[in-house]
């Protein structure tokens, strides 16, 4: 007698279905790949001025604010932007991942519009301009989608 089994197809096409539900949704990959690597490039930006970029503070200004607030970079008087620039879980910060998208920023602070375009007597100091600027952005977020793709594959593959 001759027994045919179709086990192989059978898992087969249960991978299949798994990774493609896994990779039609990137929350994961946002909140746990790029949310943290963001941060990370925000916070440097505000360590490095831009990455040497953003304009010295006026003299007269940088004077006042070195006695009113002493050590505290540029904007970083507070410290509330830079702390809602590189969290999701500040009272300032937004953040919103869906499947499809990921979207965050700071919120229910006039001024960083301010300083990310300037204005009339206000250098410009972008932060979020200078996330994506250069080829680092591009090369670590690919690296970071390889890794989530071969984690999200190997999570699809059906146990034994």
């Amino acid at each position: 007698m001759l027994d045919i089994h179709f086990d192989s197809l059978l898992r087969t096409q249960t991978f299949i279905n798994n990774l493609d539900a896994r990779l039609r949704d990137y929350r994961r990959f946002w909140t746990d790949y790029t949310a943290p690597f963001v941060f990370n490039e925000i916070d440097d930006i505000f360590d490095t001025g831009g990455r040497g970029l953003w304009a010295d503070l006026d003299p007269i200004y940088a004077a006042q604010k070195s006695l009113a607030f002493p050590g505290k970079g540029i904007l970083r008087r507070d410290e509330t932007y830079f702390k809602a620039a590189t969290t999701g879980r500040h009272p300032n910060s937004f953040f919103e991942a869906s499947p499809t998208e990921l979207v965050l920023g700071v919120s229910g602070l006039g001024y960083p519009a301010f300083h990310e375009e300037g204005a009339e007597n206000l250098s410009a100091r972008p932060v979020y301009a200078l996330i994506a600027a250069g080829e680092r952005f591009e090369e670590r977020m690919g690296q970071l989608g390889e890794k989530y793709q071969r984690e999200e594959i190997s999570k699809s593959i059906p146990s034994r």
